[in-house]
């Protein structure tokens, strides 16, 4: 991807920086050098393990009900139980007549026969134009009655089957999935738009036509809006858009750099400006880019600012040693702490949306100049390498349940993977930068 012309050197270097290109120098025009890079370990690497094999083993057999409509509830079902990786999903070819044969009954001697640890079954049909889903959870070695039974209705199919999927991760985890949520993302190619697609795969959606590159989307923690940036009038200025689509409209379009969104509050953000001549962090008004205050004061380029859970903390990025890495501060601005000392280009920091889980994730340039998907953990200072071997990985967004990690990647599109079990999904083809995701559905508890 090759940016446009700006008319500074900085502006460039900034917007680089940002996209998370790499850079064969940091200097630029009238940038002022901090002191030079301390030396660096090496981020860490992989252990191979087998990450499959403790995996609950879950039967979703056929769906029954209306024929086409149940067909499609199965496709469903399995996708989703399958990619949010907690599950071992058994082969359906290996279910014999007799079990596929029982309807929403249950045999559990048989089930066990197959290897099955739980069984999901599904009824899909229609009931006064709507459509009526019915689920029973059994669990091999608690009797023939379900250990969960729900009904849904809906107008459509496929929020009702991850509401299901959602509920059965609950049964196991204590804790619903987030099927329903859906991730804005900044398209790469001939068409530099933004779109959101759901994080099943499904649903995507192109949500503006501004026939400029567009990038660095952020969704805002309702879902609603989405921030961006574009360079449809020749700057690097700010923009929201509705997360439906529409027209979209300018809130920033200072001198220079307007850039790298990130939602404090529905109606604030933080971003990187450079009217000034320097790149630092500022709140913005999400309504019209009023200034609300300055957060930064550094000679360096301090920019991609991410707030933890619940607002007090900002992860950003920093050159002001010499090489990005990534700091802390206060979301009130100033003691900016450096939190990275491994690895010599670390960038993209994002928290994880769960307070008790205190990881921000980041892409990091290994000593082979590969970059690659790290959690930073705040309690220790660990580093823990996420993707590796796999051509280059960046720009990591969390799910808003903590459990899943999405990411580009060089292989193509966009790739979801399981923190735990290390599972990796691929749910969009096309060439595709800097997710984002939006907040868990309505019913997420």
């Amino acid at each position: 991807m090759r940016p446009p012309q700006l008319p500074k050197g900085i502006a460039m270097k900034t917007l680089l920086l940002t996209v998370g290109l790499v850079l064969g120098s940091v200097g630029s025009p009238g940038y002022a050098r901090a002191a030079a890079e301390p030396e660096v370990e090496d981020l860490p690497q992989i252990t191979i393990t087998d990450p499959n094999r403790d995996l609950f083993r879950l039967a979703l057999p056929t769906a029954v009900g209306e024929t086409a409509l149940a067909a499609m509830a199965t496709d469903i079902e399995r996708r989703d139980l399958d990619l949010v990786g907690l599950f071992r999903v058994l082969n359906p070819e290996s279910f014999p007549d007799s079990l596929i044969k029982e309807g929403l009954g249950f045999s559990s001697d048989l089930w066990s026969q197959v290897g099955a640890q739980g069984v999901a079954k599904l009824r899909a049909t229609r009931d006064a134009g709507r459509v009526l889903l019915e689920g029973r959870l059994y669990q091999i070695g608690r009797g023939e009655s379900p250990v969960l039974t729900k009904t849904y209705r809906g107008a459509e199919l496929r929020p009702l089957v991850h509401q299901w999927a959602n509920d059965v991760i609950a049964q196991f985890t204590g804790l619903r999935g987030v099927f329903g949520s859906r991730i804005a993302f900044a398209m790469t190619g001939r068409t530099a738009e933004i779109a959101t697609i759901g994080m099943d795969g499904q649903e995507m959606k192109v949500v503006t036509q501004m026939k400029s590159e567009c990038l660095l989307p952020a969704m805002s923690p309702s879902g609603g809006q989405i921030a961006f940036n574009s360079f449809l009038r020749g700057g690097a200025d700010l923009w929201v858009v509705s997360a439906r689509g529409g027209r979209a409209r300018r809130i920033s379009a200072r001198p220079g750099m307007n850039t790298g969104p990130a939602w404090l509050r529905s109606d604030t953000l933080v971003a990187t400006l450079s009217y000034d001549g320097n790149p630092d962090l500022y709140k913005l008004s999400a309504t019209d880019g009023k200034i609300i205050t300055r957060l930064t004061r550094s000679p360096a380029a301090d920019l991609s600012a991410s707030l933890s859970p619940g607002g007090a903390q900002i992860a950003f990025v920093s050159d002001r040693q010499g090489t990005p890495q990534i700091y802390l501060m206060s979301a009130a601005g100033g003691g900016a702490k450096r939190l990275t000392f491994q690895g010599s280009y670390n960038q993209t920091p994002r928290f994880c949306p769960r307070k008790e889980t205190p990881l921000i994730a980041f892409t990091g340039r290994d000593e082979r100049g590969v970059f690659d998907v790290f959690l930073y953990d705040l309690r220790t200072g660990k580093i823990d390498r996420v993707t590796q071997g796999q051509g280059s990985n960046y720009d990591p967004a969390w799910s808003p349940d903590g459990r899943l990690l999405v990411y580009a990647s060089s292989r193509g599109g966009l790739f979801v993977r399981n923190l735990q079990t290390l599972k990796e999904f691929r749910i969009y083809k096309g060439g595709a930068r800097n997710p984002s995701w939006g907040p868990p559905p309505a019913d997420f508890k």
